[in-house]
């Protein structure tokens, strides 16, 4: 009979034991609810501030866009009638080549020598803007290239 006491005091004890388990595993639960509600409300405040920065910025920010992007437009439009302008002086420039290049092929002009032996008159008239225009269409490139890394 004593034994069957030991084993009912012994079951009680182990009840016990559970019971004040599970109380300390529901105090620990409500901790942790108490501690989850808590960063909750935190990143809910934290979210609702970066909303309501981020809705400032959008209406602070609007008309900024707006300006920008008419300049850009403005400067666009100035850059290709820039470019053009200078396509076109390249293309007018290369024709004046051809046609001092023409010329020297109808006076029968092949070298440097055949020029300096007595025609001064061509090398005034058409040897130095040659050479004008070689200078002015590297210009015009460099120029060109420079307009290219700059947009």
């Amino acid at each position: 009979m004593t034994f069957l006491w030991v084993v009912v005091i012994l079951m009680a004890v182990a009840l016990a034991a559970e019971i004040f388990a599970l109380v300390g595993l529901m105090l620990v639960v409500r901790r942790a609810t108490r501690n989850a509600e808590a960063v909750k409300e935190e990143l809910a405040e934290k979210f609702r501030s970066s909303v309501r920065l981020v809705e400032e910025l959008k209406v602070f920010l609007r008309p900024h866009a707006e300006v920008v992007q008419r300049d850009g437009g403005e400067i666009a439009a100035t850059l290709a009638a820039r470019t053009q302008s200078v396509k076109i002086t390249l293309q007018d420039a290369d024709r004046r080549v051809q046609r001092i290049r023409l010329r020297f092929q109808t006076d029968g002009i092949q070298t440097m020598e055949q020029l300096q032996s007595g025609r001064r008159v061509i090398e005034q008239g058409v040897v130095r803007p040659v050479l004008t225009v070689g200078r002015m269409v590297r210009a015009v490139s460099a120029a060109i290239w420079l307009l290219r890394k700059v947009a």
